[in-house]
């Protein structure tokens, strides 16, 4: 059958107005005008209004890392002040104080040293026990415990024996009379922890500072800053007040906006900055978000924007309804036409696929009929010519050859009936095994199958059945065969099982007939999967799994 022409008219110019695009400029404009509006007279305000909600966020930031800082130096105050009571200590009584100094910090980052009035360490858990102990004249911290009787927090000092810039807590404690220190000590950058549990963004830099205006941690660029000294301008602030809000500029050598604030527990100072060019990056952008929270200006652009898209939705529903028609087979009406340009052309096209669907499946209709017919008659003339050739030979043999051809039409006949698209593995199976009755039970779920799988596994089926009738379980009254399949979803698997039972004893064949060597070639070659034959005494079992590809429609261009 022809095909039936669509001519495909030219869309009428409908102006900008009654396309999609023209639609969508508008919605645009219509929520942008409001909000145009909105932030050209908000604008300074928000932009006062976020400096100063950002300088109060820096300065809260200031505060809490400030806190987070004291606790931490809480935490080594608590572990000098805990070992300073320890009874073997007391008793100067130093290799056991060692093991029990260097378990208490095990999971700590410090190490514990105990000092001697005249400056010799007696104890550090940072070297194995009996190593050489510098003697250092005492440095201010521990003189300044010693004299006050209490527990003293060091500035940023270097090491004696690490080597490295570190922060010592020192409590003294009167061993047999004499005035020793305990200290608990840690490197300065261990402090750069705090800025991480803070999380404060990226582009803002933090610092701790010792009551010498000395860099303790940085959480940018630490290894290179510490130890500096503060810049002059932070250094004027910090003579003028402890806490506070100013210009300054960085180690970087960037201008900032900081916040600073000290802690009355050990006089450091914790300084947040961030440069200025993001402070007025954030006012810009702030105070363009701030005129969308006006909804009295917005509810206008809102109103229209949902005008247009309900008159986009109800063309949009009518293309969706034609796809349904389309997918249902039935025609499209050509005379309805979509209100905008493009909703138009495209039901256009879809009418002319309709049309060309239409006469597509009626031109396979006829072709799957016209094959199926010259198939049979091929498969007559093939079994004539059988019959006529082998007509001295076995009448058994060309009987068998017969059957064989008739099952192969009866896969054609199924799948002509199906339009050659797939066949369900349970009329397969009923097809091949419908001669012998009762004596075969079939189950298994659906399984749709492609027209060369159908044929090939028609085969296999229609050879198991005759091998029983002549020798196996079929060949006996009391005989039963049970056709089981299942599908391995995961592996993508079809397995088929074939067992027999009550029928003639079974044994191992010396060699396999021309049955067995077509199952096999049939289900390794044709059906690409792999077949196993268990000949049991008590019937024959066949297992066969097979792969489960895609089911490919049949289909051509004409």
């Amino acid at each position: 059958m022809a095909s039936i022409p669509s001519e495909t008219p030219a869309a009428p110019h409908r102006g900008l107005r009654g396309s999609v695009r023209g639609l969508l400029v508008l919605l645009t404009v219509s929520l942008l005008v409001p909000a145009l509006a909105a932030t050209a007279l908000l604008l300074e305000r928000s932009n006062r209004q976020n400096r100063d909600q950002l300088e109060v966020q820096l300065l809260a930031t200031a505060r809490a890392l400030s806190g987070a800082v004291d606790r931490q130096v809480a935490e080594g105050v608590a572990v000098a002040e805990t070992l300073a009571t320890d009874q073997a200590l007391l008793n100067g009584d130093w290799k056991n104080f060692y093991v029990r100094a260097k378990r208490a910090t095990g999971n700590r980052p410090g190490w514990v040293v105990v000092t001697a009035p005249d400056g010799q360490q007696t104890v550090n858990t940072l070297v194995p026990w009996g190593a050489a102990l510098p003697k250092t004249p005492p440095p201010a911290y521990m003189v300044a415990a010693r004299a006050a009787g209490r527990t003293q927090v060091s500035d940023l000092r270097m090491g004696a024996l690490a080597q490295r810039h570190v922060i010592t807590v020192g409590a003294p404690v009167d061993i047999k009379g004499e005035a020793y220190v305990v200290s608990y000590v840690v490197e300065a950058a261990s402090f750069t922890s705090v800025f991480r549990q803070q999380r404060a963004p990226e582009s803002w830099v933090a610092t701790i500072l010792d009551n010498k205006r000395k860099v303790i941690a940085r959480s940018v660029r630490n290894e290179r800053f510490t130890g500096a000294s503060a810049s002059p301008d932070m250094t004027r602030n910090l003579a003028r007040s402890n806490e506070g809000i100013s210009k300054s500029v960085s180690l970087d050598n960037v201008k900032t906006r900081v916040a600073y604030s000290r802690s009355p527990r050990t006089g450091w100072t914790l300084v947040v900055a961030i440069p200025r060019a993001d402070v007025a990056k954030v006012g810009v952008a702030a105070a363009w978000g701030t005129a969308a929270i006006f909804p009295l200006l917005l509810l206008l652009g809102v109103g229209m924007a949902l005008f247009l898209a309900n008159r986009i939705n109800r063309e949009v529903v009518g293309l969706v309804e034609d796809a349904g028609a389309i997918g249902e087979g039935r025609p499209l009406d050509p005379g309805k036409r979509g209100g905008l340009a493009e909703i138009a052309v495209v039901r256009e096209a879809l009418v002319a696929a309709s049309h060309e669907l239409e006469a597509r499946e009626a031109r396979q209709a006829v072709m799957i009929n016209e094959l199926n017919h010259r198939v049979k008659n091929n498969l007559a003339t093939v079994q004539s010519l059988a019959r006529q050739t082998f007509a001295k030979l076995d009448a058994d043999q060309v009987r068998i050859f017969t059957e064989r051809l008739v099952a192969f039409s009866a896969a054609h006949d199924l799948l002509t009936r199906t339009g050659w698209n797939e066949a369900d593995l349970t009329d397969v199976a009923a097809i091949c095994v419908r001669a012998h009755g009762e004596g075969i039970d079939a189950s298994g779920p659906k399984v749709a199958l492609s027209p060369h799988v159908a044929v090939s596994l028609s085969m296999v089926l229609h050879e198991l059945a005759t091998n029983s009738a002549k020798y196996g379980a079929l060949s006996a009254a009391e005989g039963r065969v049970s056709l089981r399949w299942s599908l391995d979803q995961d592996a993508r698997q079809l397995r088929l099982t074939w067992s027999e039972s009550g029928g003639p004893a079974v044994s191992q064949p010396e060699r396999f007939g021309f049955g067995a060597r077509l199952i096999e070639n049939l289900t390794q070659r044709e059906l690409k999967g792999r077949s196993r034959f268990d000949f049991r005494a008590d019937g024959l079992v066949f297992e066969a799994w097979l792969p489960l590809a895609s089911v490919q429609r049949w289909s051509n261009d004409f």
